[in-house]
């Protein structure tokens, strides 16, 4: 590409970027208004879902992307833990289209101080961890636990800890920490891998372009009668279906271009894996809902690995 065309690439980066800022914050300032209107008329535990699909119709509506999946009422399955590939930024735009109702995040304690969003996401029932004091996180994880079992919703985390930003269709290793939480609560996860997504948004190559992402949702896989000491065995197999169905899915399309072959990153899997596995762990709950940064959501999962 000629220095001109890099130029012109990274513009379009920084506008489209600017226009998907501003779609966040007018999501998040709808969440906390409709989140006060739902608590009074009794209804908060959709507060989130709510929030969720009107930032997914108003992101694809603007930037002219869609996202297909192929079982979604598997999700509908609660309660449950709900795991997912963890790939960039644009994976908020995952989470608000997929999130089943009677859903609410996880987040870091920090963001409950964010304009707007943290306002949102207070209102709307999060629950806020602080990373500095493992035994308060690990309380409130329970307590989410309880209300998840309680109101039948669903926790919505990403084992994987942390964005690959991986331009091949891989995974990096699990983390423990979604595995023991279902384990502990005795509820399936529900398993569901969505296609690299790297071509319609990269921050490394400078990449925002319209298309379409699909999104697979696996069977769900019981852990009733399991135990902590299942909890290594469990994790393997799970990511053995989920590393086979990343593959098999590929990568995303983008409009006008020819769709990359699902096979094209099977012989790199193990190196990209190398090169991208030094990260902190992260994790998202979900009760179901638009949680903003899923970096930062994903962060607690560690809390609860061995």
């Amino acid at each position: 590409m000629s220095f001109v065309g890099k130029l012109l690439k990274k513009f379009k980066f920084i506008t489209k970027g600017v226009v998907a800022l501003n779609i966040l914050l007018i999501s998040a300032t709808y969440g906390f208004l409709s989140s006060i209107f739902l608590t009074i008329i009794g209804k908060k535990d959709i507060s989130q879902w709510s929030t969720a699909r009107f930032y997914y119709n108003l992101f694809s509506f603007i930037m002219g992307t869609n996202i297909n999946i192929d079982r979604p009422e598997l999700l509908e399955k609660l309660p449950a833990i709900l795991i997912s590939n963890h790939q960039s930024e644009l994976d908020i735009y995952m989470l608000g289209r997929i999130f089943p109702k009677k859903c609410v995040v996880t987040a870091k304690k920090q963001l409950k101080y964010i304009p707007f969003l943290g306002w949102f996401m207070s209102a709307s029932g999060t629950f806020f961890l602080d990373r500095s004091n493992k035994e308060s996180a690990i309380q409130t994880l329970n307590k989410a636990l309880d209300k998840l079992k309680t109101n039948k919703g669903g926790l919505f985390m990403f084992p994987e800890g942390t964005r690959s930003y991986s331009n091949k269709p891989i995974l990096l290793p699990f983390k423990k920490g979604a595995f023991h939480l279902a384990v502990q609560a005795q509820i399936p996860i529900i398993p569901l891998v969505v296609s690299n997504t790297s071509n319609i948004y990269s921050l490394k190559e400078y990449n925002f372009n319209r298309g379409e992402i699909n999104i697979k949702v696996l069977d769900p896989i019981p852990t009733e009668g399991l135990t902590k000491d299942d909890v290594t065995k469990l994790t393997h197999e799970v990511y053995d279906k989920m590393n086979q169905a990343v593959s098999e899915l590929g990568m995303s399309k983008v409009y006008g271009e020819e769709c990359v072959s699902t096979q094209q990153s099977g012989e790199d899997n193990g190196e990209d894996n190398d090169e991208e596995t030094e990260v902190e762990e992260t994790h998202v709950s979900t009760k179901s809902t638009l949680s903003t940064d899923s970096h930062n959501l994903n962060e607690n999962t560690s809390l609860m690995a061995n």
